[in-house]
């Protein structure tokens, strides 16, 4: 039960930030010119928030939904909080780069 928890805490937080990130690329506005500095601008935005969303996963996991209980069921928590880390950004690299392809003369489009 609690390896379900520290899942689906990830995937949450994981599109949460994914549409922070959708709403940061939104609101910054096109620039006009020969080169334009705005296509930069979100794609850093785009990997700083890929970077915060494991560091962020795991802390409101450990913290705040960390399971009472003897050691075997919080080591076994932690195994998958470990796991649900990883998988969660991997699914926000994955998930920016549908977003991307499929936006691809938005804003999103910049991303990769």
């Amino acid at each position: 039960m609690e390896s379900i928890t520290a899942y689906t805490v990830s995937a949450i937080i994981t599109l949460v930030v994914l549409f922070i990130a959708a709403i940061i690329a939104n609101l910054i506005k096109f620039e006009g010119g020969s080169k334009p500095k705005d296509p930069k601008i979100r794609k850093r935005w785009f990997w700083i928030l890929c970077l915060v969303n494991p560091v962020l996963i795991f802390l409101l996991g450990f913290f705040v939904f960390m399971p009472d209980g003897n050691m075997r069921v919080v080591k076994n928590y932690i195994g998958a909080l470990c796991i649900g880390t990883a998988a969660g950004f991997i699914l926000y690299i994955l998930l920016g780069f549908i977003l991307s392809r499929l936006f691809t003369n938005g804003k999103l489009g910049h991303w990769f």
